[in-house]
């Protein structure tokens, strides 16, 4: 069991280690250990750090490794006394979610309580021990200055500014545990300037674009990439906790590193680097999303109020993955009453506001008059056991082209609307599959398909390069042309911030964009995602709770 408090420590001393958190608090979080116990291996393993950090020479680092250390000695003296270790800030649930998620709360509540349940518990602390908290909290003050101090000598080499900026880190939120809004202020602040470093800059370029400067000091290089994508990793799960930003105002927020030919995004383009075997398992845990250690597959994915993705799986199947684990749950589709199958391919997938999972599958069945192909559409539980009987999708030509797939989406009132590749109708149905009418609309071979708040159907022009609604009668509302030289990929409705995320493709620069619209159709935001990594197909989904996510082959991130 571990408080808050003893979290924030395990995970800033960790950072010092470059690692997500402390290792050794990490490895026993799940047994039974008293928070007095990890906070011991916190202070053991900062006495480790410096007898073998030979970079800690320098008077301005030493003066401030030294003031942190003082600060949690301080520190621990009154969370002893206060008897925070029998009055834990959460209980075990809670604090086990909040230690082990990758999934963001789909409103603010969860953010709010936390960090309610912080100040109170500081609260509480200074009134019981006030004279040891106050001391703690100079020292880690000085620890920051001190800090400052060192990251302001250009003379320092790169690595001794690096470890500077996390003792900077660390220390104002250590000092801001009672105020955990100022230090993400501050702690955002100081990482964009550290970010506007020239040397920054200059590693992540070499880094990520290679070359022959990218085989000198390449161990080094690899060393200094690796710190500043955990600083952001330890930051992003702070500010995550305690900023009152829903996450993809979050990550639009957090500070960038300026390359030559774009803006990298140490968290949206975590898999870029996290990817590459010279990080070794450092940084296989995404900040806000997983890494996955299996393909699947992006055009045929939904994803549910939990967050949970859904895909389909051959044959015949789909599989649920976990957004706090990545823990995959198959599911067998149901076989037909009549015909033996021969072949039976998820095509599409939604999840309604009730969690039911609507799958369409093409099927192939082989009968007494032969072989017939159909689309099929299955209604399953939040259980994931069959609603009702399979409707027989008549109105979708199931023969031609084979490979397009069928984009599905749900409204708030359970009317089902249907897209299928490269066909010239909208299909609008009932909630069992029953079709009710349809509309003129020519589709790209790789449909895209959206509902917003006013149940406005959103989807892609033919070629691509506008975003187009419709009334749910068929009406044209709008079109929307994208910025020159952007391919709609996909597009969602974010239900919390109420705007439209489209997904773009740009084959000059070969990178996937996040555009944000209002309702209106007015463009907000345009954001570099990710560059395309071997031909990896792509898709975004969203659900009514707030759940977003992107989806490609081999990672999900939640936005």
């Amino acid at each position: 069991m571990s408080s808050i408090v003893t979290s924030i420590l395990s995970s800033t001393v960790g950072l010092l280690w470059n690692k997500a958190r402390d290792s050794t608090a990490a490895k026993l979080k799940d047994g039974d250990v008293t928070d007095a116990k990890v906070r011991e291996i916190v202070v053991r393993e900062l006495n480790d750090i410096k007898m073998k950090l030979d970079g800690l020479s320098r008077k301005d680092l030493l003066s401030s490794y030294n003031f942190l250390q003082e600060g949690v000695d301080f520190l621990n003296v009154s969370l002893r006394k206060s008897k925070l270790d029998q009055k834990t800030l959460t209980n075990e649930t809670q604090d086990d979610r909040g230690e082990t998620s990758t999934m963001p709360s789909c409103g603010q509540s969860g953010i709010l309580s936390e960090a309610i349940e912080l100040s109170q518990a500081m609260g509480k602390l200074k009134c019981s021990s006030d004279d040891e908290y106050e001391s703690a909290k100079k020292r880690f003050e000085d620890a920051r200055k001190k800090a400052t101090d060192a990251f302001s000598t250009e003379t320092l080499v790169l690595k001794d500014r690096i470890f500077a900026a996390k003792l900077r880190i660390v220390s104002e939120i250590l000092e801001c545990l009672d105020r955990p809004e100022t230090a993400v202020t501050g702690c955002l602040s100081f990482l964009k300037k550290f970010h506007s470093l020239p040397a920054i800059q200059e590693i992540f370029s070499v880094y990520l674009d290679g070359g022959i400067k990218s085989m000198l000091n390449k161990s080094e290089r690899v060393e200094n990439v690796k710190s500043v994508m955990l600083i952001n990793y330890v930051l992003f799960q702070y500010v995550s906790k305690f900023s009152s930003k829903y996450s993809f105002e979050l990550l639009l927020s957090m500070p960038t590193i300026e390359l030559p030919d774009r803006s990298f995004s140490p968290i949206l383009d975590w898999q870029e680097v996290a990817t590459r075997k010279s990080m070794g398992k450092e940084l296989t845990q995404h900040p806000n999303g997983l890494i996955l250690d299996r393909e699947i597959y992006p055009h045929q994915c939904t994803v549910n109020g939990h967050g949970d993705v859904i895909t389909r799986k051959y044959p015949g199947k789909i599989q649920v993955i976990s957004s706090k684990t990545g823990e995959c749950k198959v599911v067998k589709l149901p076989d037909p009453k009549k015909g033996k199958v021969i072949e039976q391919r998820v095509e599409g997938l939604a999840v309604d506001n009730n969690n039911n999972v609507y799958v369409v599958v093409l099927l192939q069945t082989s009968t007494e008059n032969g072989k017939v192909k159909n689309f099929v559409l299955y209604v399953l539980d939040e259980n994931y056991h069959v609603k009702h009987d399979s409707c027989k999708l008549d109105f979708i030509n199931a023969n031609f082209p084979a490979l397009c797939g069928v984009s599905i989406a749900i409204n708030k009132t359970n009317i089902i609307i249907m897209i299928k590749g490269n066909d010239p109708h909208v299909y609008i149905c009932d909630n069992t599959g029953k079709l009710q009418h349809k509309f003129e609309h020519n589709s790209s071979w790789l449909p895209s398909l959206g509902i917003s708040e006013q149940d406005k159907i959103i989807t892609s022009s033919g070629n691509r390069e506008a975003m187009v609604t419709f009334s749910e009668e068929g009406n044209l509302k709008s079109t929307v042309k994208l910025p020159e030289g952007h391919d709609i990929f996909g597009v969602a409705y974010h239900y919390v911030i109420r705007k439209i995320i489209v997904l773009t493709y740009v084959d000059k620069n070969d990178s996937y964009f996040l555009l944000c619209y209002t309702e209106a159709g007015d463009l907000e935001t345009s954001t570099f995602f990710c560059k395309r990594i071997d031909d990896e197909f792509i898709k975004i989904k969203c659900h009514p709770s707030g759940p977003v996510a992107v989806v490609m082959g081999k990672s999900i991130t939640f936005i």
